[in-house]
């Protein structure tokens, strides 16, 4: 007999062994049955009681002795019709909970992602989407410019102060103290600029947007971008920017 259809049905092995147990030996004791089926007495009377719940088992009092018999094997189409029933008031009580677990799945979630970009061609590809995905009125600050960093990227920064004078965005920068006089500064109105206090370098220097946080690493052995996107890392950052700015010194 395949058992695991009772089993389905919401039988645990117990209330299967001892209804099969009540079909073969019909009406009977409880001491009968734990001597058939070597169940313990301390469960039998639960077992029994369970399946006289669910209209499997039946009894009748002689005395002041109760027998137990199985009812008509017809009953378990009975439990079948309740799973039915219930699955049918399970799918009308998902629909309504549905739309409020639609929308907490469509909700902003706090992501976090790591990406290395390498050489100079990723610091460039890094600041390519940072212009592409600050929205108009969005803010993008930068933490230190080490020397070396601008002597390598002079021609691409200049074009991308270009663009960036176009986007609309709220733009500040704390250039390193050496980096700032290293040169005569073009007039960019479209940016804050400040610097860092002399004795403060930055071989590792910052610009967060958004939800963003890039890590620019130039030495002369390595150029690279640890990119790390997170709400709550970009927020502190942003945090650890106005510290550093209310630090640096105003340009001319």
């Amino acid at each position: 007999m395949n058992l695991e259809i009772l089993r389905k049905l919401g039988l645990d092995k117990y209330e299967i062994k001892t209804y099969l147990t009540l079909l073969e030996i019909g009406r009977t004791t409880t001491g009968a049955l734990v001597k058939k089926t070597g169940i313990p007495s301390s469960k039998i009377y639960h077992i029994l009681g369970t399946l006289i719940e669910k209209g499997l088992v039946g009894y009748i009092t002689e005395g002041k002795v109760k027998k137990f018999n199985a009812n008509q094997p017809s009953v378990l189409r009975h439990l079948l019709d309740l799973q039915e029933a219930e699955l049918v008031k399970l799918k009308v009580e998902l629909e309504e909970i549905m739309p409020s677990l639609e929308a907490e799945f469509g909700s902003e979630k706090s992501e976090y992602n790591v990406e290395l970009l390498e050489g100079l061609r990723g610091i460039k590809s890094f600041y390519d989407f940072a212009l592409e995905n600050t929205p108009k009125g969005g803010k993008m600050f930068t933490i230190g410019y080490p020397l070396l960093a601008s002597n390598l990227l002079n021609a691409y920064f200049r074009d991308f102060h270009k663009k960036l004078a176009k986007s609309g965005l709220k733009t500040r920068v704390l250039y390193d103290y050496d980096t700032w006089f290293a040169k005569k500064r073009e007039p960019r109105p479209h940016v804050e600029q400040r610097y860092l206090p002399k004795g403060i370098r930055t071989p590792a220097f910052m610009n967060i947007f958004q939800e963003y946080v890039g890590i620019m690493v130039v030495t002369e052995k390595q150029k690279l971008c640890i990119l790390i996107k997170n709400k709550e890392v970009a927020e502190s950052y942003f945090q650890y920017f106005d510290l550093l700015w209310k630090l640096g010194k105003k340009t001319e």
